[in-house]
């Protein structure tokens, strides 16, 4: 984790993708949950996918906010 993060610091272009594929991950399994019907393993799954799309934008801002190592 801590290796992505610090590949994710210098390659501020990663970054971004990271943070929009987070976005678009997030997106979508919340409608994928929304169409589940909150019932089965298809909601759980969207709910998990839900989280790990969280994490991915959270990651791409925090390597964008703090200073490349040089």
């Amino acid at each position: 984790m801590n290796k992505l993060f610090d590949t994710l610091r210098h390659n501020r272009r990663l970054a971004m993708v990271v943070t929009l594929a987070g976005t678009l991950l997030f997106t979508l399994a919340s409608a994928a949950r929304a169409a589940a019907g909150g019932s089965g393993w298809e909601a759980a799954l969207a709910a998990l996918l839900m989280l790990a799309g969280v994490a991915g934008q959270f990651m791409g801002i925090l390597a964008l906010m703090k200073k490349p190592r040089r």
